[in-house]
């Protein structure tokens, strides 16, 4: 079932922007710019058209359209399988439901990893081309967290997939419903803007912080390692972004479970 799922999502005319964006952007840097060592030696500076672009905006900016790109083409293939012609088709061979939501996962999570990989393989090259060395960190902290970004953002949906039987509906609710997630990691200043300072408040929006995938946790972790080094790695905040993915994931599970096809 893993590799069904691997094959379908590779066969998807959508998820071919993926590394699609990432060639003609090295193809675009390449022709009509370049990349030259950081002075500090601890990263690299692009120029397109003799304009120079901060580093750090243009990767946040191709993250940004790869989870775009990827919220709206991966779940295609559940919204399918989950549908009744479909689903009776699958369960009718020797796979149970736990199976088919759990290698569902594992197949998705394997080719957002694939798909990573190519991405940093192709920034490695344009640095390459360049002369200069693409940073192990920014290597690193890209195949380990855009995969768990997109995860997270996967989880929210394929609930809603599950509830509303519908792929526009589970995709909007889900996109949104993840993204809210960063408003947890800043809530004082949202309370103090709404006059909520009664610990009430305070004690209710942490508890949903542990209810909803927090791909603001993930894309903040990244964030900080990209810009600083591991240095920058919050324990806490990696652990309560796993933490986050938890409820969700089970509820997802036991939906699936019991929904009649």
């Amino acid at each position: 079932m893993i590799r069904f799922t691997i094959r379908t999502l590779l066969k998807n005319k959508t998820l071919w922007a993926w590394p699609g964006i990432f060639i003609l952007f090295v193809v675009a840097v390449t022709i009509w710019g370049g990349v030259s060592a950081d002075p500090s030696g601890y990263s690299y500076a692009i120029n397109l058209g003799g304009l120079p672009l901060p580093t750090g905006i243009v990767i946040n900016q191709l993250v940004s359209i790869t989870i775009l790109i990827a919220i709206i083409g991966i779940p295609t293939h559940f919204s399918e399988n989950i549908k009744p012609e479909r689903a009776s088709l699958l369960l009718s061979k020797p796979i149970s439901r736990s199976e088919l939501f759990v290698s569902d996962f594992a197949g998705v999570y394997t080719f957002c990893f694939a798909y990573t990989v190519i991405s940093v393989l192709l920034l490695t090259l344009l640095t390459a081309v360049h002369g200069v060395l693409f940073p192990f960190h920014h290597a690193v902290v890209m195949i380990v967290f855009l995969p768990l970004i997109l995860i997270s953002y996967y989880i929210t949906i394929v609930l809603f997939l599950i509830l509303t039987n519908s792929y526009l509906g589970g995709v909007i609710l889900g996109y949104f419903l993840a993204g809210f997630s960063s408003l947890f990691l800043n809530v004082d200043p949202f309370l103090q803007m709404f006059g909520l300072t009664d610990t009430w408040f305070e004690t209710l929006l942490n508890i949903l912080a542990y209810l909803i995938p927090s791909a603001e946790g993930f894309q903040q972790i990244m964030g900080h390692i990209f810009s600083s080094g591991f240095s920058s790695l919050d324990g806490s905040l990696l652990a309560f972004a796993f933490a986050s993915c938890v409820p969700f994931s089970l509820l997802g599970f036991y939906l699936l479970r019991k929904k009649q096809f």
